[in-house]
Protein backbone atom coordinates (compact mmCIF):
# COMPACT_ATOMS: atom_id res chain seq x y z
CA UNK A 1 0.00 0.00 0.00
CA UNK A 2 1.38 3.30 -0.81
CA UNK A 3 2.00 6.40 1.75
CA UNK A 4 -0.78 8.62 -0.04
CA UNK A 5 -3.75 5.68 0.51
CA UNK A 6 -2.42 5.13 4.12
CA UNK A 7 -2.31 8.96 4.90
CA UNK A 8 -5.90 9.07 3.08
CA UNK A 9 -6.77 6.40 5.16
CA UNK A 10 -5.99 7.42 8.54
CA UNK A 11 -7.86 11.03 7.58
CA UNK A 12 -10.29 9.56 7.14
CA UNK A 13 -10.76 6.89 10.17
CA UNK A 14 -9.85 9.76 12.22
CA UNK A 15 -12.82 12.00 10.71
CA UNK A 16 -14.60 9.25 11.76
CA UNK A 17 -13.88 8.11 15.19
CA UNK A 18 -14.30 12.18 15.54
CA UNK A 19 -17.92 12.07 14.51
CA UNK A 20 -19.02 9.40 16.33
CA UNK A 21 -19.59 7.22 13.20
CA UNK A 22 -17.56 4.45 14.54
CA UNK A 23 -20.59 1.66 14.49
CA UNK A 24 -22.06 2.98 11.02
CA UNK A 25 -19.22 2.76 9.53
CA UNK A 26 -17.32 -0.55 10.03
CA UNK A 27 -21.12 -1.77 9.28
CA UNK A 28 -20.84 -0.27 5.69
CA UNK A 29 -17.61 -1.43 5.54
CA UNK A 30 -18.06 -5.07 6.50
CA UNK A 31 -21.05 -5.25 4.79
CA UNK A 32 -19.26 -4.15 1.18
CA UNK A 33 -16.29 -6.56 1.80
CA UNK A 34 -17.51 -9.27 -0.31
CA UNK A 35 -18.71 -6.91 -3.23
CA UNK A 36 -15.95 -4.42 -3.17
CA UNK A 37 -14.18 -5.55 -6.06
CA UNK A 38 -17.20 -5.09 -8.53
CA UNK A 39 -17.92 -2.17 -6.69
CA UNK A 40 -14.63 -0.47 -7.63
CA UNK A 41 -15.45 -1.42 -10.94
CA UNK A 42 -18.54 0.05 -11.41
CA UNK A 43 -16.53 3.37 -9.70
CA UNK A 44 -14.43 3.40 -12.72
CA UNK A 45 -16.83 3.06 -15.42
CA UNK A 46 -18.87 6.24 -13.61
CA UNK A 47 -15.52 8.16 -13.13
CA UNK A 48 -15.79 10.26 -16.28
CA UNK A 49 -19.09 11.60 -14.59
CA UNK A 50 -18.02 11.55 -11.31
CA UNK A 51 -14.52 13.70 -11.69
CA UNK A 52 -16.27 16.68 -12.56
CA UNK A 53 -17.13 17.34 -9.42
CA UNK A 54 -14.20 15.38 -7.42
CA UNK A 55 -10.25 15.24 -7.44
CA UNK A 56 -9.44 12.62 -10.06
CA UNK A 57 -6.43 11.48 -7.91
CA UNK A 58 -8.49 11.53 -5.16
CA UNK A 59 -11.04 9.51 -6.76
CA UNK A 60 -8.27 6.90 -7.83
CA UNK A 61 -6.94 6.57 -4.47
CA UNK A 62 -10.52 5.68 -3.49
CA UNK A 63 -11.74 3.40 -6.30
CA UNK A 64 -7.67 1.50 -5.19
CA UNK A 65 -8.65 1.33 -1.92
CA UNK A 66 -12.01 -0.77 -2.72
CA UNK A 67 -9.90 -3.17 -5.15
CA UNK A 68 -8.38 -4.75 -2.58
CA UNK A 69 -10.11 -6.18 0.51
CA UNK A 70 -7.11 -6.22 2.18
CA UNK A 71 -6.68 -1.87 2.03
CA UNK A 72 -10.43 -2.19 3.60
CA UNK A 73 -9.71 -4.02 6.66
CA UNK A 74 -6.77 -1.97 7.19
CA UNK A 75 -9.34 0.57 6.95
CA UNK A 76 -11.46 -1.28 9.73
CA UNK A 77 -8.40 -1.85 11.81
CA UNK A 78 -7.67 1.88 12.00
CA UNK A 79 -10.97 2.84 12.68
CA UNK A 80 -11.26 0.63 15.70
CA UNK A 81 -7.95 1.83 16.96
CA UNK A 82 -8.94 5.20 16.50
CA UNK A 83 -12.52 4.64 18.64
CA UNK A 84 -10.30 3.09 21.52
CA UNK A 85 -7.74 5.90 22.03
CA UNK A 86 -10.31 8.51 22.45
Amino acid sequence: MEKEEKELLDKFASRVAERGLVPVTVFLLESIKPVSFLMSQFMVFFRPFVTVFVKPDLYDKVVSVFEDRRKIEYLLKLIEEKEESR
